[in-house]
């Protein structure tokens, strides 16, 4: 390509190799540009690393005269470096360098030979990789359309420096050629592969509901299946929810990991991009464990005038029903389009498909206003009929519509499941009140959807269910309902089993799926429940058990299965005690809120790499010497004392977060009173068994203050927030508000995603995250500065002022009393300047909970 800048070069190469290696981009004419996995760019230039033909394909042994292609053919496109992986090699590509351009590969452990061609076999498939875009070449009018084309051209087509006519006529087209004549061949395997499907009036199935029970076709008979799952969110850190991997082999090692824990079944919330069911058909192809694909098709969240009947909404949702069934049964190219996934999808994964999912958590007030405005009760479908409310009428034609589709275009039909959550179950629960008495004005158990107003049509071969979201800490109901808690397990109350027991036994007619549950691993809580099951603030251990725990009620409540929420961290989320601090809103998938609970749900970890870059302070009585960092999810102090740290000892650590006029100038002990030079915001305690960050007054924002004031009180205060609201049953009993103290920083070492300080010896750590400090976005470093007062802020309302460092003070006391007070370092202030960045680096580890549950989905 042409090296020369904002030609040919992607911009974010460019912008990628000028963060890391400060310098310019400064290249012109020809070359080639490597990018490693670990983010290094090789930028070979002709005329230094290589001279003529730097890249040549190389058939192996009696694969060129089967093939009937060109050897030693020069290539001239993007290319891709990939292992073999125990796939067969038919060519290879070898890079011809000089002695720099050999050098520079070896420094970096790149090879100069690696395949081109792959192979897959089996016995039911044969699947080819090509490393590279062999096919970018343009098709002609003319002699290119007559059938002796590719034989005229393969004779009379010569390489040219830069284009890619010779490879594509002598390599890719004789090698396309045989592989279709391999497929014609292989037709009768293919029909093989069809007849392991079930048969029933002229359709294929996969699976079905039979006897309110999933089952799936397997060796020539039908067997009961129970599905353990994950569920797949795709966004990585630093990507929004529609900014899905496009490279196939991410999916792939999550499939790996996924069927290594002995899951078999992922849930996809809507239309992935074709790379993820390449992946998938590949994986099947080749993986003993088969993982099986639970596909949802989502309609848009914007519902005009909150009416599911709006004829563009419905229109649309049924054009997304058939782009989603298309592309399962890998026939879709979808134009590019904004939100959603796009592309050519070529991968039939439909037998590896168990269901369709349609909908979401509908929002209560959408299914109220759908119901007053349309008076329509009744629909008769060959797939599906209901007799009930206007928008179970509306799920029931979308339900019928997605059978018909399938079933017209394809012959074959998959079991179709409608989502559906807590909050809009048949069930009418008494504590879901308030202090008028009235439900109508909650936001939960004020409207229902009952899947047992369905009825199957005579058309229905795979059959009906319902999936819920169902978590043991949302809603209240899950909480407060006094009859849960006469259930028991084998470690005694649990109100998520008697839930579980009460939704099982309102639903008469169809199966339910639970297709969310979990538990998440944030340092911060949203909402508590009795059994300590909280949203939020779980360690990874009790995760895992946590997760077990709700299978097995799963299991012996007669469910269909049960999907993990979820398979990895994924920043891009948002909680409501977090949502009005990220501030820009748009800027937080850049760095990774640790307060925020759905932000930490994964059994996969999305970490930050560790900091690289940190400040140095020594030379103190006491405190022999600090170390601050920080990455996109923490600020970390390291701080070691000349004694091991005991009971009696505590320590103070003061944090001027900004503004050095302004925050708190008096830190107060027992024995003295301490002047600092700044004002600080915040107060770090840390003693043997307890570490809490306090905050000045007027800068708390539990208390709705938003904004720090210069003050010599000496006081400082908890951040105590309210998570469960007070709540009144039917019967007029009051149920108390529950609070969480943010302040108290869980304790344990940083191999467990919840866990913030710990103690070794005479060495104390510390991580706190970036929401605790009121860092409104540590990308931008900006922080929360609003004077006003208000109750319930709203995404970006509140303003916020930039910050170039954080200043700090560390007081070590011995039984209550001051031993060591270290405020400057050489004359100057202790001050730790902070980063910015636009992309971030992320490292996965599996949690310990993926082992707890990979043990018993082994045995189970």
């Amino acid at each position: 390509m042409d090296l020369s800048k904002g030609i040919e070069v992607p911009d974010f190469i460019v912008e990628l190799f000028e963060n890391r290696y400060k310098t310019k981009w400064n290249f012109k004419g020809p070359g080639i540009i490597i990018l490693s996995e670990s983010g290094d760019i090789v930028v070979l230039e002709k005329g230094k690393d290589f001279s003529k033909r730097p890249i040549t394909i190389e058939f192996y042994k009696n694969y060129r005269d089967y093939y009937n292609a060109s050897n030693n053919v020069a290539f001239y496109y993007w290319f891709e470096i990939v292992k073999p992986n125990g796939a067969q090699k038919i060519a290879d590509f070898k890079l011809n360098l000089t002695q720099q351009g050999k050098q520079r590969l070896k420094n970096l452990n790149i090879p100069m030979i690696f395949p081109a061609i792959l192979k897959n076999g089996s016995n039911e498939y044969t699947s080819y990789y090509f490393a590279g875009d062999f096919a970018d070449f343009k098709i002609k009018n003319g002699v290119y359309f007559y059938n002796i084309a590719d034989k005229l051209h393969q004779i009379f087509t010569f390489e040219k420096s830069g284009f890619q006519d010779a490879f594509y006529w002598k390599v890719y087209v004789p090698v396309m050629k045989k592989i279709i004549a391999e497929a014609s061949k292989k037709e009768n395997i293919q029909k093989d592969l069809v007849e392991k499907l079930a048969n029933e009036d002229g359709l294929t199935l996969k699976s079905s509901i039979k006897n309110k029970e999933l089952v799936i076709y397997d060796e020539n008979k039908w067997e009961k299946f129970f599905i353990k799952g994950v569920n797949l969110g795709l966004a990585l850190p630093g990507k929004y929810f529609t900014q899905m991997p496009d490279d196939p082999n991410i999916y792939y090692q999550w499939f790996k990991m996924i069927t290594d824990m002995n899951a078999n079944t992922v849930r996809l919330y809507t239309l992935a991009p074709p790379e993820f069911y390449q992946a998938l058909k590949v994986f099947n192809l080749k993986s003993s464990k088969k993982v099986y694909l639970l596909q949802e098709i989502w309609p848009d969240e914007n519902v005009p005038d909150k009416n599911y009947f709006n004829k563009s909404y419905t229109e649309e949702f049924k054009k997304e029903i058939e782009h989603v069934i298309d592309a399962l049964h890998g026939n879709a190219d979808i134009p590019k389009r904004t939100g959603r996934a796009y592309g050519k999808y070529n991968f039939d994964v439909s037998m590896y498909t168990i269901a369709i999912l349609l909908g979401r958590e509908l929002e209560p007030d959408e299914v109220i206003e759908t119901d007053r405005k349309n008076n329509i009760n009744e629909y008769s479908g060959r797939y599906v009929k209901v007799k009930g409310s206007p928008s179970e009428v509306w799920l029931g034609m979308c339900c019928d519509y997605a059978f018909e589709y399938e079933t017209r275009k394809y012959s074959m039909q998959h079991p179709v499941g409608i989502v559906s959550w807590p909050t809009l179950d048949p069930i009418n629960h008494p504590s879901e009140f308030n202090a008028q008495g009235r439900k109508d004005l909650e936001y939960n158990d004020k409207a229902q959807i009952q899947i047992d107003d369905f009825d199957i049509g005579e058309k229905n071969k795979a059959g009906l269910f319902i999936a819920y979201h169902i978590y043991p800490n949302y809603p209240d109901f899950m909480n407060n309902e006094e009859k849960y808690k006469s259930y028991r397990d084998e470690k005694g109350q649990f109100l998520y089993g008697g839930y579980l027991r009460e939704l099982r036994t309102a639903h008469k007619k169809f199966p339910i799926l639970v297709a969310e549950f979990g538990l998440s691993t944030s340092v911060g809580v949203a909402h508590k429940n009795p059994d300590g099951y909280h949203h939020g603030g779980i360690d990874e251990k009790t995760q895992g058990e946590g997760i077990v725990r709700m299978m097995k009620v799963i299991k012996k409540e007669g469910y269909m299965g049960g999907i993990i929420f979820e398979w990895m961290d994924e920043w891009a989320k948002r909680t409501w005690i977090t949502e009005p601090f990220m501030i820009p809103y748009d800027r937080h998938v850049l760095w990774h809120n640790k307060l925020d609970p759905e932000q930490n749900y994964g059994i996969l970890a999305n970490e930050s790499l560790p900091p690289d870059e940190k400040v140095k302070v020594s030379d103190s009585k006491r405190v022999k010497n600090i170390e601050i960092s920080s990455n996109p999810e923490y600020l970390y102090l390291r701080i070691n004392l000349s004694n091991e740290f005991s009971s009696r000892t505590s320590l103070l650590v003061g944090i001027d977060t900004y503004d050095r006029q302004r925050g708190e100038f008096v830190v107060v002990q027992s024995d003295k009173k301490i002047n600092l030079p700044t004002g600080i915001e915040f107060l770090l305690k840390i003693s043997s068994n307890e570490t809490k960050l306090q905050v000045i007054p007027n800068y708390n924002w539990a208390k709705s203050r938003y904004s720090s004031v210069k003050s010599y009180s000496g006081k400082f205060e908890d951040i105590i927030f309210e998570i469960n609201k007070e709540r009144v049953t039917q019967d007029g009993k009051r149920i108390p508000a529950i609070y969480h103290n943010f302040s108290i920083l869980p304790k344990g070492k940083f191999d467990d995603s919840k866990s913030t300080w710990y103690i070794d010896k005479n060495t104390v750590f510390v991580r706190i995250p970036w929401g605790l400090l009121n860092v409104s976005d540590p990308s931008s470093r900006t922080v929360l500065d609003d004077s006003r007062t208000i109750y319930q802020p709203g995404r970006d309302m509140l303003k916020t002022s930039k910050t170039d460092s954080f200043v700090f003070y560390f007081i070590l006391l011995q039984n209550g009393k001051t031993e060591d007070v270290l405020l400057k370092q050489n004359e100057k202030l202790i001050s730790f300047p902070l980063s910015k960045w636009e992309d971030v680096n992320f490292s996965w580890r599996l949690k310990k909970s993926y082992y707890i549950i990979q043990k018993f989905f082994c045995n189970n």
